[in-house]
């Protein structure tokens, strides 16, 4: 497997690469493609052809990335733990010591049991590759606040880790995510709300 960036001016590549995208997200989920190149999209290829994507983004002031989708063309064949891994590799090396993402709640009330198992099928997976479920509640990004609510997970680059992060650290990681991911200051009431809801309010701390 070779990780190469998406290169836009590379037409059947990028027919490719958008046919996995839609593929793999539901609308509700997917931002417009040609977003997508706002932050680093690499491309998985095998034998010449699209087997993998992923969208990261680097959250400016912190040694941390946020991935934004992660994707491969065929499930069940070890292709998402080869690109994880090749991905954590590649973070490392650019001294990225964490990777931060969110996916759909399988708690969330309201979800029937097919999509219930879907979630905890996809936390499961990410959980084999060493990512922590992290103990935040009431974490809803503006786009989806009105639909779904997510759960933040976390994992090291270097080697995965089971020991709990402390309070200050998922602090840091809530208030870095809602900045530099989705544009909110942390001042906004959805950030108070998270940082409330999951015991991280600290009076004496100032919140920038």
């Amino acid at each position: 497997m070779d990780l190469i960036p998406a290169d836009t001016r590379d037409s059947a590549m990028l027919g490719d690469v958008e046919a996995l995208y839609v593929s793999s997200f539901p609308d509700g989920l997917r931002a417009p493609f040609s977003d997508l190149f706002q932050d680093d999209v690499t491309v998985a290829v095998i034998d010449g052809a699209v087997a993998g994507l992923a969208v990261s983004r680097d959250l400016a002031d912190t040694p941390w990335v946020f991935l934004r989708y992660f994707a491969v063309a065929t499930r069940g064949r070890g292709l998402g733990t080869v690109l994880w891994r090749q991905l954590c590799h590649r973070w490392a090396a650019q001294h990225r010591s964490r990777v931060l993402l969110d996916v759909e709640d399988p708690d969330e009330a309201d979800i029937d049991r097919d999509e219930q198992t879907l979630r905890r099928r996809r936390i499961s997976f990410y959980e084999r590759l060493g990512v922590q479920v992290l103990p935040i509640r009431d974490y809803a990004p503006p786009h989806q606040a009105a639909t779904h609510r997510l759960r933040l997970l976390a994992a090291g680059t270097h080697a995965a880790s089971t020991a709990p992060l402390p309070a200050a650290h998922l602090q840091d990681i809530v208030l870095a995510v809602y900045r530099h991911r989705y544009g909110l200051p942390a001042d906004h009431p959805a950030v108070h709300r998270t940082l409330r809801s999951s015991g991280l309010l600290d009076p004496e701390r100032p919140q920038v």
